[in-house]
């Protein structure tokens, strides 16, 4: 194709990569985040005969499901074919064996579907600028503490089932990334619950989180609402925005946007829709 090249993409590219996020309006990648998503998966993306990148993509594996994220085509270059491409390359980079999985945007899911990919489901997306945490009526009997590395293993076994495949580094590197980090336990210290949240420049973005019930999950963003006086994200799945929808618009949530969770080489979701279950990201799944 003339004028352009696809190559890896590394930490090296970050500057053009925020720069690529803006144009596109994706507020919450910043050098940060966008270091989690790099040294967290593999990146292809399109540069200019400068080397200036126009657009990126990313395949992160997991052991039972693969994620395609951050797929952003610069607005300049649109209609040339180059989002098929990526996705292309970042299917062969992936484990043949299993499912790939990705969010849509409303531009790219015609691209998808045309590769082959199907709507398995539904993503929920709420925001808020300000919240009233008392509207969410807690239990007493859900304690909530610090979560750290000593509680990963719990945490890796709720996240499995909520993800549909164990995510033990990512979660591990997640932790570490996140500026607030909590396990809910029961009256038994049985772990119920975990939550994660990380700040970007434009919100506290809630997940993973996952909840073996509504109050362990309303526990759990209260408290994170409660210690931040930001914006506040939350990406979930359709069975979980359908449990929790009434009490998180009472808490002061909007939902913004609903997205179709896509799929190829495979038929169902792997997680268990009993829980409850907010995306790190649409990324990450």
């Amino acid at each position: 194709m003339a004028n352009v090249m696809q190559r890896s993409l590394t930490l090296d590219d970050i500057p053009d990569l925020i720069a690529l996020s803006k144009e596109v309006d994706w507020p919450d990648y910043d050098a940060e985040e966008l270091t989690s998503l790099l040294t967290n998966g593999y990146f292809t993306g399109f540069t200019t005969t400068d080397g200036q990148v126009i657009s990126c993509a990313g395949l992160f594996q997991y052991d039972r499901v693969a994620s395609i994220g951050a797929v952003i085509v610069s607005e300049t270059y649109r209609g040339l074919g180059l989002a098929r491409q990526m996705i292309d390359t970042l299917l062969h980079q992936s484990h043949h064996s299993v499912p790939v999985v990705l969010t849509a945007t409303v531009q790219g899911r015609p691209v998808y579907e045309k590769i082959g990919f199907h709507t398995a489901g539904y993503i929920h997306t709420y925001k808020a600028q300000k919240t009233n945490p008392s509207a969410l009526h807690v239990s007493e009997k859900i304690h909530l503490a610090p979560a750290d590395e000593t509680h990963l293993p719990a945490i890796e076994a709720l996240d499995e089932k909520g993800a549909g495949t164990n995510r033990a580094s990512f979660l591990k590197k997640r932790m570490e990334r996140s500026a607030f980090r909590l396990i809910a336990q029961n009256e038994h210290h049985d772990i119920t619950g975990f939550a994660f949240g990380v700040k970007t420049p434009a919100n506290l973005m809630i997940g993973p989180l996952a909840a073996n019930d509504e109050q362990t999950a309303l526990s759990l963003i209260q408290s994170l609402i409660s210690t931040d006086s930001g914006a506040f994200r939350l990406d979930m799945q359709e069975e979980t925005a359908e449990r929790l929808h009434a009490s998180l618009v009472a808490a002061g949530f909007t939902k913004t946007n609903v997205a179709h969770f896509m799929m190829i080489r495979g038929n169902e979701k792997q997680n268990d829709p009993a829980l409850l279950y907010f995306l790190a990201s649409q990324a990450f799944s």
